[in-house]
């Protein structure tokens, strides 16, 4: 930053972004003129947000997978479960005949 009363480039004297914003003084040493400026979000200010942004898009994104789960089938007391165990109630002969 340059001197606005001289012209001279300033030096920084103090950078503060605890109130999530980066503000920084400057001074000049020919003049002894004192000036700041906002430059933006501090970096921890913008880095926090993503956090949270993406902490919240996660938590949507499982909600909406945990809601569209089907509920798997429940297998009835009396039906074979698996293929095999189909086969070998009709090889014993324990299938019901119409």
């Amino acid at each position: 930053m340059d001197c606005v009363k001289c012209g001279e480039p300033m030096r920084m004297t103090e950078k503060d972004t605890s109130s999530g914003r980066d503000i920084r003084e400057y001074k000049c040493d020919r003049c002894g003129h004192e000036d700041w400026e906002v430059r933006g979000p501090a970096l921890w200010q913008l880095l926090s947000d993503d956090r949270e942004e993406y902490e919240a898009a996660k938590a949507a994104r499982e909600a909406a997978a945990s809601e569209s789960q089907p509920e798997p089938p429940q297998p009835t007391a009396n039906a074979p479960i698996s293929l095999r165990s189909r086969f070998l109630a009709w090889l014993t002969g324990s299938h019901k005949k119409n």
